[in-house]
């Protein structure tokens, strides 16, 4: 055989192997570009371009309700019958390699970035369902946050300082509350200089900076597997490590790791309550660990982590951090729940009198934030004007310029000579023009009281004109008289 020959026969056996890995590879898609290859969902494809949808639930072909802004409805839209929904669902089962039948009738497949759909069958159910959460990563920013009131701005400035320095924090809350969405923003606001790493359970958010290493556990089912990637990511020293909806049974890895020293782990919990979300940590640790006493798996989850951040929707569908707390074990040994900021019945954020521990870490690292935010009398501000707000009688805020002089008072600064100059150079220039004020306010002083007694000598002698005048007739008829 030929030189020509061998090589020729060599890349063709080069492709057929990688035709044969490709196809043992999961067909798991993460673009949207391989996505909308796949195909639609029929007839709530139009439903996806309102930006502002959650969610859509479909219980049958007939029933379609869509979660706008945190309010559910019924669309009119829906499917021709119970066939074409169940034949859609088959469909994308087998176009990610999965199979959805009698015997396995559940399951979960990303459709596009970002929309993330679970369904099921009969006979898990009666009729073929669909559940679609929507999770429009783009608008995880804080300044949308902040349009969305869902956090004020001194919230935004707490946040973006915890981004930047190393401390570990659980987002606790209920389903569809702001967790993930809490989490991207954050991840979003970590410096460029830093190392960051997201692991995610199902492709919520997709951080594209740079400096950032995206994980997918989607594709992953096996949890000692998780563990050893968790294991080696943490062993690589990132500065910022943000997980994402993994299982519980995971939580007492983290927790072991942050009480080994590790810092910089954000990871959202699903909880009632906060302290709700520390004991599924302390029980996690529990299942892993029984022989320890309970009250050792307590101290070790206080330990292992410093905030909590609380997340809820309030009645009108507003999802909003209604509580940030830091964990601390006292003098005595009890674990303590130490509450920062708290959501008043006002709609306001209240903070408790307490400073916490990072204060003092933003101190040291020269960042904007002043002791007056953690004070009890401090009133937060919010994106949008209260001026049509009907507590706004009750409530009166600070104007911008009063919020700048507290902001200002104990802010940490380091100004150059260079900075101290142009400071001096403008205090300078305040007064002279000050000065020069003065003396422009004494000159028309000075002009107004000559002009003062001008008038007052004019004054005079035209009541003397007046009175010679008066007096002239008088003395005519007098001398008419004798």
């Amino acid at each position: 055989m030929s030189l020509k020959d061998r090589l020729k026969s060599t890349a063709n056996n080069q492709n057929v192997i990688a035709q044969e890995i490709k196809q043992q590879q999961p067909k798991y898609y993460e673009s949207n570009e391989a996505a909308n290859k796949i195909g639609s969902l029929g007839a709530i494809d139009t439903l996806f371009i309102d930006d502002e949808l959650n969610s859509i639930y479909i219980s049958g072909a007939k029933n379609v309700y869509v979660e706008r802004k945190g309010k559910s409805y019924k669309s009119t839209t829906n499917y021709r019958d119970n066939v074409q929904l169940e034949n859609l669902i088959k469909k994308y089962a087998q176009n990610i390699g999965k199979e959805i039948n009698e015997n396995t009738p559940h399951i979960k497949f990303n459709h596009a970035q970002g929309i993330n759909v679970s369904a099921t069958l009969p006979p898990l159910s009666n009729v073929p369902t669909m559940f679609i959460k929507c999770y429009k990563d783009k608008h995880a920013t804080m300044q949308i946050l902040q349009e969305e009131q869902s956090i004020s701005k001194e919230l935004a400035l707490v946040l973006e300082i915890l981004s930047a320095i190393k401390c570990n924090i659980i987002i606790a809350g209920e389903k569809n509350t702001l967790k993930t969405t809490l989490l991207s923003a954050m991840a979003k606001k970590v410096p460029t200089n830093n190392r960051g790493i997201v692991v995610d359970s199902y492709s919520e958010f997709d951080i594209q900076n740079s400096n950032f290493t995206n994980f997918n556990f989607e594709i992953l089912e096996n949890k000692e597997t998780k563990i050893d990637i968790l294991n080696t990511i943490i062993n690589s020293n990132p500065d910022k490590l943000f997980v994402n909806d993994l299982d519980e049974n995971i939580l007492s890895f983290l927790a072991k790791k942050c009480s080994n020293n590790f810092k910089g782990l954000a990871v959202t919990i699903e909880a009632c309550n906060p302290l709700n979300a520390i004991e599924k940590i302390t029980q996690s640790v529990l299942s892993e660990n029984p022989y320890i006493n309970y009250e050792i798996a307590k101290e070790m989850t206080y330990r292992a982590f410093e905030l909590i951040i609380f997340t809820t929707k309030d009645e009108l569908g507003k999802r909003k951090i209604t509580s940030i707390s830091e964990l601390n074990i006292d003098k005595d040994g009890n674990c303590v729940l130490n509450d920062i900021f708290n959501l008043n019945h006002f709609g306001e954020y209240q903070a408790t009198g307490f400073t916490p521990k990072f204060f003092e870490i933003a101190k040291l690292n020269s960042m904007p934030i002043s002791s007056n935010v953690f004070e009890t009398d401090y009133r937060h501000t919010f994106h949008q004007s209260y001026k049509n707000d009907a507590l706004s009688q009750f409530t009166k805020r600070p104007s911008n310029i009063d919020i700048l002089k507290k902001f200002k008072k104990d802010l940490p600064t380091q100004n150059s000579q260079e900075e101290k100059q142009i400071e001096n150079e403008i205090a300078q220039n305040i007064e002279e023009k000050e000065a020069n004020l003065e003396a422009k306010q004494d000159e028309i002083m000075q002009k107004a009281q000559e002009k003062f007694e001008e008038l007052c000598l004019n004054s005079e002698s035209i009541s003397q004109a007046i009175e010679i005048a008066q007096q002239a007739p008088i003395e005519e008829n007098n001398e008419n008289l004798q």
